[in-house]
């Protein structure tokens, strides 16, 4: 059976995408916490397993990972890119011919170096417009779920109703 991940540059998405990129600016928690939700509601019907990295390049800290709604998610050590993360993901995971790797970045340095070690890339703009669309199609398959819900009540004219509730009471 062919492994399937996907390996996301957190602060490259979030980057590459307006809203989240505003959000960002007031609480970078609030834009990380919005992104893994919307990767969370993807990997619902995508079924990859998601690897989001975030660089904690700046922050005194070892690596640590947690896991969010089924994401692997990772923060780097200090001093330690997300790319150098990256690469190090896709380098031990891949196995030729049994493993697909996708890498969203928008990093064309980080392009070259995944593209060497087997992995595929996807824009961080492309996979933005995949969140989109994929939040548009759910919200269309529950008004579809939403209209073909079984009747809860049976349709009945005026007349029957009256003669039922006569029954009720016990007036034949």
């Amino acid at each position: 059976m062919i492994k399937k991940y996907t390996i996301i540059d957190g602060y490259n998405v979030i980057g590459q995408s307006s809203r989240l990129k505003q959000l960002a600016q007031e609480s970078l928690e609030e834009a990380r916490i919005q992104l893994l939700i919307e990767i969370a509601n993807y990997n619902a019907r995508i079924a990859d397993e998601m690897i989001v990295v975030f660089d904690a390049y700046d922050v005194k800290s070892h690596e640590r990972e947690e896991v969010f709604h089924g994401i692997r998610v990772v923060y780097s050590r200090e001093k330690e890119t997300a790319d150098a993360v990256i690469e190090r993901l896709v380098y031990e995971m891949y196995e030729k011919h049994i493993t697909t790797i996708k890498v969203v970045t928008s990093d064309l340095s980080e392009q070259h170096t995944i593209f060497g070690s087997g992995a595929l890339r996807i824009p961080s703009r492309e996979f933005i417009n995949n969140l989109r669309e994929e939040e548009i199609n759910v919200a269309k398959d529950m008004v579809k779920m939403d209209n073909n819900k079984p009747r809860t009540r049976i349709e009945i004219d005026q007349k029957t109703k009256e003669r039922l509730e006569r029954l009720r009471r016990g007036d034949y």
